[in-house]
This record gives structure tokens, C-alpha cells and sequence, in this order.
């Protein structure tokens, strides 16, 4: 089975089928399945326009039959679960996210769990500080492992230069990220400030806000310099 992470498809699938599921309160749960494709993204409709706690229990239900009525057939060929795919839920979105993060908890673990948005993947509303175990897709955008068109089309980012987004907590609008985004004519991997360690793996440079960074974040930067990485400063042009 194909593997994704943080920087998208491990390997880009050719075609990607996607097969929907209804896994709505009102559906019995016996799905029939006779497709034999070789790369399917599978999706869960919980018919979910906004959470109810009282229903976590009968969707995750939903997912465990999932587990072991269709993914235990088809390990071979799948190559995730969708477990939203929509309009942006009314806010908070952190809610709306630690409820797919209890969804997500049925699957097997070698089943990656995704959630495709309606809209431009905005790098800090959407920041793996609150999907770190969901990945995403969207319309459009710089982030997401997948692009929501008239098809889904598997991402892959393999850039050498990391741009750090400052944390969630100080704000969700930059003009100095977004006119650093503007203007980089070179591929780049958006990287939210806690994951640093975690992804800096294959990048040579990481482009920094110095003025939108923790301190502990640049301790992290410290240790990519350290390890022979290279650090740019951005500096607002204004």
C-alpha cells in the first residue's frame, strides 16, 4: 500500500479511484464492493454538516466496520480514507478537527486518513497544529496532499527550501508570509514552527520570519543550522 506523510504521496499513483461509502446514521453498514481497481481512496459519508458529540459513537462504529468488512479485502489497492469531504464546517475548526482526529483513531494504522475542504488551503487556518494526523486536501493552494478537482490528484512536494509558518496562536494573517509566498519563485515545503524537527528532512535551507518565531523555535532552527542546513532571514520589504 502507498504511504503519504508530509510531504504528500511517497509514490504518485497513476490514477486514483475514488469510491464513496455511506456511512451515515441512517446506513446499515453492509457495503458491496466489486471494484478491483488498483489505487482507491475510499469515502466515508457521515452526511457531517457540523459535530454532534452524541453521533461520535455510531461513526466510529462506521469506521470500524470499515476496517474489517472492506479494508481487510482491499490492503492491497487502498490508499486512504476520506473522512470529510465538504465545505468548511462552521468554527471552530479545532473542534471540527479533534472530532475526525476520533474518527481517524478506528482506523488501522496503516490506513492514512484524509479530509478534502471546499476552498484554498490556507497554510495557518488549516496548520497541522490541529490536523497533525489528518491529512488534507483542497481546490487550490500550497499545502495538501491532494487537489480536489474534477478528479482527486495525489501531491507530492519536493522542494530543498522549508518556509516555517509562525504559530497558530499569534494570528492566522501575515503580510509578510503572504508576501514571501508571492514572490518565491522556487519550490518550497510549508512547514508549521512545533514540526521543524520532524520535517526538515531532505531541505537544505529553511526560510524564517524572525520576528513571527518562537524561542523555541529557533532553538529547532539552531539545530538545522547545526546539522549543516542554511537559514534565511525574511524580512518584511515594507
Amino acid at each position: 500500500m502507498r504511504t503519504v506523510d508530509h510531504r504528500g504521496f511517497s509514490s504518485l499513483p497513476p490514477s486514483m479511484t475514488s469510491i464513496e461509502l455511506d456511512a451515515s446514521l441512517s446506513s446499515d453498514l453492509k457495503w458491496e464492493v466489486a471494484s478491483d481497481a488498483p489505487h482507491i481512496l475510499w469515502e466515508l459519508d457521515f452526511q457531517l454538516e457540523q459535530i454532534n458529540l452524541a453521533h461520535l459513537s455510531s461513526h466510529q462504529l462506521a469506521v470500524k466496520c470499515f476496517a474489517e468488512s472492506i479494508w481487510e479485502k482491499h490492503q492491497e489497492s487502498t490508499l486512504g480514507v476520506v473522512l470529510y469531504k465538504g465545505k468548511v464546517p462552521a468554527p471552530p475548526l479545532e473542534d471540527f478537527a479533534e472530532y475526525l482526529h476520533h474518527l481517524a483513531a478506528y482506523l488501522p494504522d496503516e490506513v492514512p486518513p484524509f479530509a478534502l475542504f471546499d476552498c484554498m488551503g490556507d497554510p495557518l487556518k488549516f496548520s497541522k497544529e490541529i490536523f497533525p494526523h489528518i491529512h488534507l486536501g483542497f481546490r487550490s493552494g500550497l499545502i495538501g496532499a491532494i487537489k480536489w478537482d474534477e478528479t482527486l490528484l495525489p501531491l507530492r512536494y519536493d522542494g530543498s527550501l522549508g518556509v516555517v509558518l509562525p504559530l497558530r496562536e499569534r494570528g492566522l494573517q501575515f503580510d509578510v508570509l503572504d508576501e514571501c509566498l508571492a514572490n518565491l519563485d522556487r519550490p518550497c515545503r510549508l512547514i508549521a514552527e512545533p514540526y521543524i524537527t520532524e520535517e526538515w528532512d531532505e531541505l537544505d535551507e529553511l526560510l524564517i520570519f524572525p520576528d513571527h518565531i518562537s524561542t523555541w523555535g529557533m532553538r529547532m532552527v539552531q539545530g538545522f543550522k547545526a546539522a549543516g542546513g542554511r537559514v534565511i532571514h525574511y524580512k518584511d520589504s515594507g
